[in-house]
């Protein structure tokens, strides 16, 4: 009977000793319990809780080890007060008596503590004091205030022996001790002065961050608000506390993301404007100068940042309303709208949304508010006109570098984005473009644009321009100028004309490219001389409809002709119509023109007559656009804006530098030459060049040019007509002549 309570007794000196040498650990407790339970079931211990115990012993070596720091620390700081370098020490010698008034051991300790870290032992019974309270009130994380001191008094000494060593004062003794002294010197050598410098701070602020309790980033110059604390009141019996459900905080609403709008580059004084370098084709011809064009201040034109959280707070309550749950994201201000990016609350549908476009411009006293799903996010886009609208200017737009990297000579410059950002498109890669859009849209001016950006980038010899202007209204303005292959026809029976014309250009266009083996013109121009080079030809059409109600059998039959087969031939078609029905944009002309651009129309019919989708009758007009472009999604442009005096000062500087050549369209047939005609186009011409190439031997286009000064279309034609009476031999490769057979009659 006396055994089981010496052994329970037994346990528990191992479970002080354990508590005294070790931590706390809940895992050491359930180890051993079960082992020491069994001895303590009789033993008159069994009537305490063993936890409780283990909890009480570790309070008690808390106590102990606080009580010993703090005794410890005002011992050790008589010590280090009271030193004295004549008193005996491990490194002094000395019969005096020890003036020290922690004794003998003060004397040795402090003269060893000094030695070590120099003036950071002061610091010492500092943080041991320190220590002692910590344990006495039952602190935390012991460790990390030990070692954030020992990095403090080592980081403390290092300084002090870069700093004083420095400015030489105390040279005699190290500041920091033999440890500064050392590690200083150590990373002097290694690190130079500064970095040594770098160090020792960066030490220094990693002990302080271990030592305090409050991080560095909660620092703030923001005043925090005051937390009303809520009275806590006692529950009434019966009521569980568990079954309670409490209500979270109320989270804080994010404001939207406000995207940075487009620095525009302030415009220059022209005063003291460098002059612009001219710009020059191989064949001698000056691009136009961008000085011809007019400069628009528009930065006060973007809303300000209160009107947009404003609308962004509107937006989201009048949703809420019809009970539409969800929260603006980001805001994306631009030169004529502004997008406001709403993201749905889960079950949200979109045409629910897309539906409430009338109420929302309502409710912002908006002239109209475009609705549309963002490709790619999982945000609706929700457009609402500026109340101060930018001008955007055309010279910008060919200023931007995306305008002048591009390499085509049919680059379309159209306009700006949302976001302000520059959008040119590429007519050869469309091919064809059909843009619609009722009176007073923009339509005109954007086709302007669209025959400028072509004059800022091509010259007479690489683009030409076929012009039909049913309204003798936009296109006159571009007459005599040197691209045109034809003055510009307004009478709606000569347009048809001139399309067919057009489709006979590109038969015979084709018929060139398989005798070079060239796919496309680009191809057959890079191994034709400059005499054979061939131009792209643009045909623009201003108003269709006219065209189509004086015979739009023919009209159809070209245009449908052209759209499907001229675009390896070099020939593009830029139509636009006033009246985007089906009887005017049929089925098989809608068919063949991929790219389309719809500016605001009366209903959605007519908007989906153009882009198969409705969107473009809550446009603003004046230039604002959809573009639908092959492989692409809908995009929203706001056209570039060109005046009539920038068209006529471009046009007056191209026409000084030559006049139209009319003579290429006009030997083009209007209808197919009959058969028992077809010695009609053998005139004096064509005797002159059988009787050269009879002198010579051989024959070329180049060379009928050089000896009768000729256009290429006209020797081209001439030599067709060789080979037609087979006086030419087959063709040797691009560039060489052919052989001339004996004339036999």
């Amino acid at each position: 009977k006396l055994s089981q309570p010496i052994i329970a007794v037994l346990f528990s000196v191992k479970i002080v000793y354990n508590l005294i040498c070790y931590n706390y650990d809940d895992e050491f407790f359930q180890k051993i319990q079960p082992e020491c339970l069994r001895a303590l079931q009789i033993s008159p211990c069994y009537c305490y809780n063993f936890r409780d115990m283990a909890k009480d012993l570790k309070k008690i070596k808390d106590e102990i080890l606080g009580v010993v720091s703090l005794f410890s620390s005002i011992y050790l700081a008589l010590s280090l007060f009271s030193y004295s370098k004549w008193d005996p020490s491990f490194f002094t010698y000395s019969r005096a008596a020890v003036r020290n008034y922690g004794g003998v051991v003060g004397a040795y300790l402090s003269d060893l503590i000094f030695v070590l870290i120099g003036f950071s032992a002061y610091s010492l019974p500092l943080f041991l004091a320190v220590y002692g309270i910590r344990r006495l009130l039952a602190r935390e994380k012991h460790r990390v205030y030990l070692v954030g001191s020992v990095f403090f008094i080592f980081s403390f000494a290092l300084m002090s022996s870069l700093l004083l060593s420095t400015f030489n004062i105390m040279t005699d003794t190290s500041p920091g001790g033999m440890t500064g002294h050392f590690v200083s010197q150590l990373l002097k050598n290694y690190l130079s002065p500064l970095g040594a410098y770098i160090c020792s701070l960066s030490l220094f602020l990693s002990s302080l961050i271990l030592l305090t309790p409050v991080p560095f980033t909660s620092f703030s110059l923001r005043k925090k608000k005051p937390r009303v604390k809520e009275e806590k009141k006692p529950l009434e019996k019966g009521i569980i506390e568990e079954d309670i459900l409490i209500k979270e905080p109320e989270k804080l609403k994010p404001e939207p993301v406000f995207a940075e709008p487009l620095q525009r580059p302030e415009p220059s004084k022209p005063a003291k404007a460098a002059p612009e370098q001219k710009i020059l084709t191989k064949e001698g011809y000056e691009l136009p100068s961008v000085e011809l064009l007019k400069v628009y201040d528009a930065s006060h034109a973007r809303p300000a940042k209160e009107e947009l959280l404003a609308n962004s707070s509107q937006l989201e309550s009048k949703l809420a309303d019809f009970d539409v749950e969800g929260k603006i994201t980001h805001v994306n201000p631009g030169p004529v709208v502004t997008m406001y990016e709403f993201e749905p609350a889960p079950g949200v549908k979109i045409n629910k949304v897309v539906s409430l476009a009338d109420d929302l411009a309502l409710s912002l006293k908006s002239q109209s508010l475009r609705v549309s799903p963002i490709h790619g996010k999982n945000t609706i886009g929700i457009e609402v006109p500026n109340k101060l609208r930018e001008i955007v200017s055309f010279r910008e737009i060919i200023s931007s570098d995306i305008f002048k990297k591009s390499q085509s000579k049919l680059t379309l410059a159209l306009g700006k984005n949302i976001g302000g950002e520059s959008i040119i498109a590429d007519l050869t890669k469309m091919p064809h473009l059909l843009v619609a859009g009722s009176t007073g849209a923009g339509k005109s001016v954007s086709i302007n644009s669209m025959v400028m950006s072509m004059l800022y980038k091509a010259s007479p010899k690489e683009v030409k321009m076929l012009m039909i202007d049913p309204k003798l209204l936009e296109l006159s303005m571009y007459e005599e100028i040197p691209h045109l292959v034809a003055p510009v026809i307004t009478n709606p029976k000569q347009a048809a004309e001139a399309l067919r014309k057009m489709v006979f250009e590109m038969e015979r266009r084709y018929r060139l490219l398989a005798e070079k083996g060239a796919r496309n013109i680009d191809s057959y121009n890079r191994t034709a001389p400059d005499e054979e080079q061939m131009p792209y030809i643009v045909v623009f059409i201003d108003e269709l409809a006219d065209l189509m109600f004086a015979s739009s059998r023919e009209v159809e039959d070209s245009i449908t002709r052209l759209a499907q087969m001229a675009r390896a031939a070099g020939i593009h078609l830029i139509i636009a119509t006033q009246r985007p029905s089906v009887d005017v944009i049929t089925g098989i002309i809608k068919a063949n023109f991929p790219a389309r651009i719809s500016f605001q129309v009366f209903s959605k019919i007519d908007s989906r007559t153009i882009l198969d989708s409705q969107g473009a009758e809550q446009l603003l007009g004046k230039g604002d656009m959809l573009m639908m472009l092959p492989g692409s999604k809908i995009t929203r442009v706001h056209g570039a804006f060109v005046t009539e005096d920038e068209i006529h000062a471009v046009t007056q500087f191209i026409k000084s530098q030559g006049s139209p050549d009319y003579s290429f369209f006009e030997t083009i047939p209007s209808e197919p030459p009959p058969l028992e005609e077809e010695n009609e186009d053998r005139d004096d011409m064509y005797y002159k060049a059988l009787e050269f190439g009879e002198s010579a031997g051989e024959v070329s286009i180049s060379s009928i040019q050089r000896r009768f000064k000729i256009g290429y279309n006209r020797a081209a034609r001439i030599m067709e007509m060789m080979e037609d009476d087979g006086l030419v031999g087959p063709p040797k490769g691009a560039g060489k002549p052919r052989d001339f057979l004996r004339r036999t009659h």
